[in-house]
């Protein structure tokens, strides 16, 4: 990977692909569903903002987020590559959500894999919250 510097950050689906993204999110791991490319790619188009975070041609970082852009702003996905973990592009992506959206609360859903991390950016767990999987 080149440094941080060089790293592409864009706001359009422009070069993603329902593979691409399949792939990140089995790679990061991100444990979502992958095997209906045709939802998959229309959850994206659906999507408020999506950020992407490129190394060349090679996509390294994701994030996803669904927003009324005026209180409430739910992060679907955040996934960066494995190899590439730590290096601050997921903090590059949350900050930059943060930057578009000021002053919108940002809800997260996590795993117990990426819980530190979470902490050390300023998110806080919540008792308060509902889930009806699909």
């Amino acid at each position: 990977m080149t440094d941080s510097g060089s790293l592409d950050l864009r706001d359009t689906l422009d070069g993603l692909t329902p593979a691409r993204i399949a792939t990140l999110y089995r790679r990061a791991p991100l444990l979502r569903k992958t095997d209906n490319p045709e939802r998959l790619w229309a959850s994206f188009e659906a999507s408020s903002l999506v950020l992407t975070v490129w190394d060349g041609g090679r996509i390294v970082g994701l994030a996803r987020v669904l927003t009324d852009g005026i209180q409430t702003a739910v992060l679907c996905d955040l996934a960066v590559e494995p190899d590439v973990q730590g290096a601050g592009i997921g903090k590059r992506l949350i900050d930059e959500i943060l930057e578009r959206l000021p002053g919108v609360e940002l809800i997260l859903r996590d795993s117990t894999l990426s819980t530190g991390f979470y902490e050390r950016l300023g998110f806080a767990p919540v008792e308060n919250a509902w889930v009806r999987k699909a």
